[in-house]
Formats: C-alpha cells, structure tokens, sequence
C-alpha cells in the first residue's frame, strides 16, 4: 500500500499492540493474507484460528457490540488483560482497533472446549469424560479465575462470560489442562442488551437488575460445576417426578437432592465411580452455594479453591 492510500485510510497504520515479546511481531497485513478457518461463532464475537506466512498460528477473535466504545476505553483494558499471565488463562498476545473493526489476538490452544468433551457424541462410540479428569478441569477453571479476582480487584464482573464453550481443555498424553477464554468483556459492553448476551445474564442479580459484583462470575462457576457433575446443559428444561419441571440448574438439582444425597443427579458417565461419590457431594454442595441466590451468601473464588484443592488432596491420599 504506498503513502497516497494510506493517506485515504489512516487507519490501516494502526499498528498491532503486543503484549509478548517473545512471540515474532506481525502486522494487519500479515493477519489479512493468513489462511483463516472459522473456529466458532458466539454471540459476541467470531473465532477465527489464523495460520500466517511465518509459520505461526494464532487465534482471532472479531468482535462485535462494541461501536459505542471509545478508542481510548478499548485500548486501555485490552493493555490491562494482555498483562496477565496465568497457565489457566488463554494468553492474549495482541489487538487491533479502529472505528469499524475490533480484534483480539489470542495464543493458538489446539484443543476441544469443555461444552464439546461433555455433551457432544453421546453414545457407544464416545470416549467418556471420567472423574478424576473432571476433577483436574474444575481445580484448573477454579485456579484460573481466582487469578482473575486478585488480578482485576477493581473489576466489577473480572470474567462475566464463564461457561463450558469458554473453556478450552488441551490434553497432553494422559494429562488435562484447561484453559479459560473471552474474560473481561464486561468494562467493554455498554448496553444492557449486550450485556445480555454474557453468562452473567443468567445470574439472579442481572434478572433482577441489581447491582453485580464478582460474586457473578461465582454463579456461573457454580452452574459450570453443576455442569460437569450432572451432564445436563444449562438453560434445558429439565422434567422429574409427575409433571415437574426446572429450567434452571440449580434449582434441578437442589429439588432431587433435597437436603438428602441423591446419586440421581449424576452423569451416567460417573455414576460408576462410586469411591468418588463422596467427593462429588462436597462439590455438588459447594456448587449450590455457589448459585446461592443472594449474592453475599456466595463464597468467594480463593475460597472456592481451597475447597477444591481439599477435596483433591483428600482424593490423592486415598488413592
């Protein structure tokens, strides 16, 4: 492109802001020629995985309902969430932005995401996702956004779009890392309409147009680990006994346990594993406290963890 159509489009010499010295500099043009395969369409971005001319892989996200945002808000939080590191996190390693166009440049994690290892090709044919991997998922989902909360203490949502298609689980011969994705959208939506389309709109403050806090992301973590101890999705109406129904998770699952364990409630897949389904009541009880209604009644995410990391220890030493 020579001076004269730079000129005519000023912004194509925004440069790419990066954040990881370590990982060769590209520009947009470099981004523009890159073979690109969709990975995923979400409601608030496309996913794109970008293999440029170097060699190098990296993941893409375009972004949308973020017009009414200024350039000076953008920029400034995508510098704040490029200098997290964390091995739970998905590193962002850079951005672009302009009046028309946002991106965000993500580390490549060639992996399935956690929606897709629990619910997708169920049958004779799946390889089932067993306790003990489940249990390693939800320490390293919990490690992840305890990070978040100490990092971004002035955030008022740190992650506000924590569920299972947001995290991704990269396996590694026989072990499992879990890595979370798209956090801190919150400061970056203006409308509740936008905000509508975040996990947290879920969360019985948002319904009722409270004040949120980060016991929002609690919530979802809460509904996450519900998630993976009962294999049912979110959101799906879920009937019982005569004529009873709940369309919310925590709701299911405090009516069939009633204050009294109930192996119901449990994934077919791990209903097997009985020596484990002591530690699947401390969690399915943790994860109701979790999806408390009021949010002060919520632990918090250091707390959380530590809970997590007991049932795990107690796990190792009785194996």
């Amino acid at each position: 492109m020579n001076a004269s159509q730079r000129a005519l489009d000023p912004e194509r010499t925004a440069e790419l802001e990066f954040f990881e010295k370590s990982i060769p500099a590209f520009d947009l043009d470099d981004l523009l020629r890159a073979s690109a395969e969709v990975l995923g369409k979400g409601k608030l971005s496309t996913t794109y995985k970008a293999s440029l001319e170097s060699g190098l892989v990296v993941s893409v996200k375009r972004v949308k309902d973020m017009k009414g945002l200024s350039n000076k808000e953008f920029i400034q939080q995508m510098q704040l969430l490029g200098k997290l590191r964390h091995e739970n996190l998905v590193q962002i390693i850079s951005f672009y932005n302009s009046n028309q166009e946002k991106l965000i440049i993500y580390e490549f994690v060639p992996s399935a995401n956690l929606f897709e290892l629990l619910h997708e090709n169920r049958g004779s044919a799946r390889i089932p996702l067993n306790w003990g991997i489940r249990l390693s998922i939800i320490k390293d989902i919990a490690m992840g956004m305890n990070f978040l909360h100490q990092s971004l203490p002035n955030h008022k949502v740190p992650h506000a779009n924590l569920k299972s298609s947001n995290v991704l689980v990269l396996r590694q011969t026989q072990n499992y890392q879990s890595k979370i994705t798209d956090y801190g959208y919150y400061p970056l939506l203006s409308s509740r309409r936008s905000l509508e389309k975040l996990a947290i709109s879920r969360s019985p403050e948002f319904c009722e147009g409270k004040k949120l806090t980060n016991k929002a992301d609690v919530y979802c973590f809460g509904i996450m680990l519900l998630e993976i101890i009962t294999g049912r999705i979110p959101g799906d109406e879920i009937s019982w006994g005569d004529e009873e129904k709940a369309e919310d998770l925590s709701e299911w699952v405090k009516a069939v346990v009633n204050n009294d364990w109930s192996t119901d409630i449990l994934d077919v897949e791990i209903l097997g594993t009985k020596e484990a389904h002591d530690e699947m009541l401390k969690l399915t009880n943790l994860a109701l406290e979790c999806t408390a209604a009021a949010p002060e009644k919520r632990p918090k995410m250091t707390d959380v963890l530590r809970r997590i990391e007991e049932i795990e220890q107690r796990k190792s030493d009785n194996d």
